[in-house]
């Protein structure tokens, strides 16, 4: 049985989208365009974008390593600490 608080998983549409890929797409609309008649013939669509990907990194180990090590080099720099190594 399926879960009646989400119709599918966020990836099955991604996954979707690009097995279908732009051609797939533009036929949905035109389809879409089709059965809808004249309502369908207006100059401009609204489409639902909030399952496009977005640009988002993740903190990862190093990535804090390197953060942590740029503000102790700054640290060291304000303090007049010399450092043999940075």
């Amino acid at each position: 049985m399926f879960a009646a608080a989400e119709p599918c998983e966020a990836s099955e549409l991604v996954h979707f989208r690009h097995r279908i890929g732009t051609d797939g797409i533009e036929l949905i609309f035109k389809e879409s365009i089709r059965i809808n008649g004249k309502e369908g013939q207006e100059p401009e669509a609204t489409t639902d974008t909030t399952v496009q990907e977005k640009n988002i990194t993740y903190p990862t180990d190093s990535k804090l390593h390197r953060k942590i090590i740029k503000k102790c080099i700054a640290i060291a720099d304000k303090e007049g600490i010399e450092l043999r190594q940075t």
